[in-house]
């Protein structure tokens, strides 16, 4: 998924611990052995040394930077409470030199990339040279965390912690390479005082995320991948308009089951050690509009956006003109975050606009005297089901530009997808097209089935002795299912989609 981009993300190097590698299956147990034998004032040593330890094992060289990210936000922090008067000019510095770390190792190549093309368009060889870096893992969520972070103690919402403390809270494993991002207030909190001890529902309920994040990765994303790589390195000449729309839905359901297969396999980690993280996923793809797509998609991420983006750029009055506006500014950004590419840009500025144009077209309903009531009333569920089938059809024909390899190919496929009198032709297989429509149904039909277990749970005497071990015994005979259909499907290790993010 390359842009054509100088930037090296080194997915082979550090293997070893990637969550679905055996050695960091053997790993996790080591650490929430170490921490839950340790006194509970010592779990973050425990932690911290399992973190760095983590972070080295892909390439070494870049636990410095990260030390060193945290330490500058640690004692920037520090640097602005001590300057009252000059509060917001020492936070905008340290932001500054946030900025400037992500900028130089994810931005610069790609920016000397179109320099140099701008220089050959008007007849000069080179006009600067290309850095060839190694892109460090993960540096796009620690260092918006560490934004966060600085933003709240110049807005005074947020204090001082130890530096150690601190540390972790920038290099807790679970969550380092690929989130979710946290906020200071809710994993610093669990930091300072840790768990005494791992009740068996925490303990129970981890090993359930990390198992199902298993089968999540190696049965069902890692399961369609091929068909989507073979389907993108194909000509785009030689793709009919139906062929697009597969393969926009196909890699659609590829990023999502495997981003959130990782986030449960974090949240399952953490929970082994007694830290709880937030969730990023909340069925996207049952979404009626494309505000509450982002609403229940890269949840960490979007939050962000919002309160650190969007609400600066809307300001004090939130008219119509200002609300499209920074919904096109942030979600922009919201692109380039993911990565240093036009495709990235057009991406981001494709979901501004819907999200621009739902503002449009709602605005008027929702600024009315009336709008209470409707909202009251609710909508009728065929005018729901049409509201997700079109928010899925928008979100999904925009993962073309996403995972497009370079802006030509995604402008080509495009042009067969909103022309399809012109490419009536179908070039991929069937099975493809069958896989697509049986993965889609599944994922559909999760929410519904997860509602109706838990209502099924819910009815359930209270008092009912056996109500817990028949829950436990259902659920550890499914993950014993999952944990076979892993072994089958195996077909070694793969990485994560957002790990080159």
């Amino acid at each position: 998924m390359g842009r054509g981009s100088s930037t090296i993300n080194l997915e082979g190097v550090g293997a070893a611990l990637r969550f679905n590698s055996p050695v960091y299956l053997a790993f996790l147990p080591i650490v929430v052995l170490a921490v839950w034998l340790a006194p509970a004032r010592a779990h973050r040593w425990v932690l911290l040394a399992a973190s760095y330890v983590f972070y080295a094992s892909w390439h070494w060289p870049y636990l410095g930077l990260l030390v060193g990210s945290a330490a500058l936000n640690h004692w920037g922090a520090r640097w602005i409470v001590a300057g009252p008067p000059n509060r917001k000019l020492r936070g905008g510095c340290v932001l500054a030199a946030n900025v400037l770390l992500l900028a130089e190792f994810k931005y610069l190549s790609w920016l000397c990339e179109n320099v140099n093309a701008v220089g050959s368009w008007l007849g000069i060889t080179q006009l600067v040279a290309v850095p060839q870096w190694i892109l460090p893992l993960g540096i796009s969520f620690y260092v918006f965390e560490a934004i966060s972070y600085t933003v709240d103690i110049i807005r005074k919402r947020e204090r001082i912690h130890s530096f150690w403390d601190f540390q972790l809270f920038i290099a807790f494993f679970p969550k380092l390479i690929a989130g979710p991002i946290m906020r200071a207030k809710e994993l610093l909190p669990q930091i300072e005082n840790p768990q005494t001890r791992l009740d068996s529902s925490a303990f129970l309920g981890g090993l359930w995320m990390i198992v199902s994040g298993l089968f999540l990765k190696i049965v069902l994303a890692d399961g369609i991948a091929p068909d989507v790589d073979r389907a993108f390195s194909r000509p785009f000449e030689s793709i009919g308009a139906t062929d697009v729309y597969c393969m926009s839905v196909a890699f659609g359901l590829q990023i999502y089951l495997d981003f959130s297969s990782y986030t449960r396999m974090a949240i399952g980690s953490a929970r082994l050690c007694g830290i709880q993280l937030v969730d990023n996923f909340n069925y996207p793809y049952s979404a009626t509009s494309p505000v509450d797509f982002w609403n229940r998609w890269h949840i960490s991420l979007s939050r962000w956006i919002r309160d650190y983006l969007f609400f600066p750029l809307l300001g004090k009055k939130a008219t119509l003109g200002a609300m499209c506006r920074a919904a096109l500014l942030s979600m922009a950004l919201c692109g380039i975050w993911h990565g240093a590419g036009w495709s990235f840009l057009l991406w981001g500025l494709y979901h501004g606009g819907l999200i621009a144009g739902y503002h449009i077209l709602t605005y008027r309903q929702r600024t009315s005297p009336s709008a209470v009531a409707t909202a009251d009333a609710g909508i009728s569920p065929a005018k729901q089901l049409l509201a997700m089938l079109s928010t899925f059809a928008l979100v999904s024909l925009g993962w073309v530009l996403f995972r497009s390899a370079t802006t030509a190919q995604a402008l080509g496929l495009l042009q067969r997808a909103l022309m399809p009198w012109e490419y009536s032709y179908r070039a991929l297989s069937g099975t493809f097209y069958l896989h697509t429509a049986l993965l889609t149904l599944a994922i559909w039909a999760s929410p519904r089935v997860t509602k109706y277990v838990a209502a099924a749970s819910e009815a359930q005497p209270s008092g009912s002795a056996g109500t817990g071990f028949g829950y436990w015994l259902a659920q550890g005979s499914l993950a014993g299912m999952m944990l076979v259909l892993c072994l089958i499907y195996l077909r070694g290790q793969t990485a994560f989609i957002y790990f080159q993010f």
